[in-house]
């Protein structure tokens, strides 16, 4: 028979197995509860995001691309661009159809028209895809992940206020779009006359025109309202080259420095205008942050991160004029060339 101290020593062997087991058998559940991230981890490598901007070889759109590539580079997720030269619901529809057909894990689009694109992107949403909105928006945004754009409203009051100073209170302007319905060309138009009849009753709107993406189209369109109104005093130019083309039509009627030209954002070209003050100011939005939040979203939705994300973002804008171009604070919001 053993001696009691030889139990006792038994037990203590004993326990210290049992202990041990234990010790694995936790590890073992620890390592299953972790398993999961780690395959999620690897399955985030195949991630793919499609970019269908609202025009092509728009440097806007350009812009928003590198921030949108760099940051789906950062999170290992593949990058594919894709889109139409026109800004138009009627080539747009097209590209979102075929883009989604390749079932992407995420689509980056800014939607040409608010109601005419719902169809197609909520096709894209039924097949799995998840949709960023970026830029332009819809009308019905149900199912969509994140909705982001420059606070447009904002940029048409800073537009208005520096037409408003710069007429002394008193005039004409004429506004010159690209779309109709477009949220952003809304939204920017609104803020100008909002600002107008709230400080500047002495000036008003005298005519609204829709231009194409192409630079020539506001040159025209720039001479014909100069020669039919003689004292119109300001452009506001609400989509990229706008402004541009209004510039050339002011230096052909001869009235540099006469007529301001208000655009919206800060392509090459642009810049090049406003420093020799041919265009009076910019509002400058942040295309390239625009890209990589949009991303960062569309990431945080497929990996089930939905807590770090915002259902809607409005980006302020930043004014720039001739005095204030060359100032790096006012630089640093110039869009790649």
């Amino acid at each position: 028979m053993p001696s009691k101290k030889r139990n006792v020593s038994q037990r203590r062997i004993h326990n210290a197995a049992m202990a041990g087991v234990l010790v694995l058998l936790v590890a073992a559940c620890g390592s299953t509860g972790t398993a999961a991230p780690e395959s999620t981890a690897g399955t985030h490598k195949n991630l793919s995001l499609a970019y269908v901007p609202g025009a092509t070889g728009n440097p806007f759109y350009d812009t928003l691309e590198l921030g949108a590539k760099k940051e789906a580079s950062a999170l290992g997720m593949s990058f594919s661009y894709q889109g139409s030269p026109d800004f138009a619901p009627s080539t747009q529809i097209p590209v979102v159809n075929a883009v989604c057909d390749r079932h992407p894990s995420a689509l980056l689009v800014a939607p040409t028209d608010p109601v005419a694109l719902r169809p197609a992107i909520a096709q894209c949403m039924r097949e799995g895809v998840a949709v960023v909105l970026v830029d332009t928006s819809l009308t019905n945004k149900a199912g969509i992940v994140s909705a982001i754009t420059s606070d447009n409203v904002q940029g048409g009051e800073e537009a208005g206020q520096l037409i408003g100073k710069d007429l002394h209170g008193k005039g004409q302007v004429a506004i010159l779009a690209i779309s109709a319905t477009a949220t952003t060309q809304v939204e920017r138009a609104q803020g100008l006359k909002q600002e107008l009849a709230a400080h500047y009753p002495g000036i008003t709107v005298q005519s609204t025109q829709y231009v194409q993406q192409a630079e020539s189209s506001s040159v025209t369109t720039a001479a014909a309202l100069l020669s039919g109104h003689p004292n119109l005093g300001a452009f506001f130019g609400i989509a990229g080259p706008s402004a541009q083309g209004a510039a050339q039509a002011i230096a052909s009627a001869h009235r540099t420095g006469k007529v301001v030209d208000v655009g919206y954002d800060a392509e090459p070209a642009a810049v090049t205008l406003l420093k020799s003050g041919a265009i009076s100011a910019l509002v400058m939005q942040q295309p390239a942050l625009e890209g990589s939040l949009g991303v960062q979203y569309a990431y945080d939705y497929l990996t089930g991160q939905k807590s770090k994300i915002k259902g809607s973002v409005e980006l302020s804008n930043v004014l720039a004029t001739t005095a204030t171009a060359g100032s790096p604070s006012i630089s640093k919001y110039f869009y790649a060339p």
